[in-house]
């Protein structure tokens, strides 16, 4: 399955309130890149990034006479800003601008206008996993030396098929 497949056809299963979650890189210096939050991620939010970085570790790699820089030593922080430059390419990841209206002129919660280029209020970032509100599903770690994620309790958490 394409990553853009994959991508877009990741569902947000949120509830009402929030599906708050966290995500981190962290390379083989051990260096832990900034934390990206996001208030409707749930669980899902995690496997996007778990799928998205095995991906372009694999395109990266193919490369060809590419040098030792940021991007090929999958250095933590350069991961989550090439992760972040990625969302704005899905419209589940854009700023919700509105909603359209029915017959009657009443916003239809179904069917949100999304931004062309903002991403979403909803995905913020923080100093470490503290430094912002994933109550729901806490703070995932992704290594960039070895594609492997875990959860805050440091269980593996192995990349799900979206159905």
């Amino acid at each position: 399955m394409s990553s853009v497949v994959w991508l877009t056809s990741a569902q947000n299963k949120g509830g009402s309130m929030g599906d708050r979650v966290s995500i981190s890189f962290k390379d083989s210096d051990q260096d832990e890149s900034p934390v990206l939050f996001h208030h409707w991620g749930g669980t899902w939010f995690p496997q996007v990034a778990l799928k998205w970085i095995t991906v372009f570790n694999s395109r990266i790699k193919k490369q060809k006479g590419r040098v030792s820089d940021p991007t090929s030593r999958m250095e933590s922080r350069n991961m989550m800003v090439q992760f972040i430059g990625m969302l704005n390419k899905f419209e589940t990841f854009r700023e919700c601008e509105g909603f359209e209206k029915d017959s009657k002129g009443k916003s239809d919660w179904k069917k949100p206008i999304r931004s062309k280029i903002d991403i979403s209020h909803s995905i913020y970032l923080g100093k470490d996993s503290n430094d912002g509100d994933n109550s729901d599903n806490g703070h995932y770690t992704i290594m960039t030396n070895t594609l492997k994620m875990f959860d805050d309790k440091d269980q593996e958490i192995g990349l799900e098929e979206v159905k």
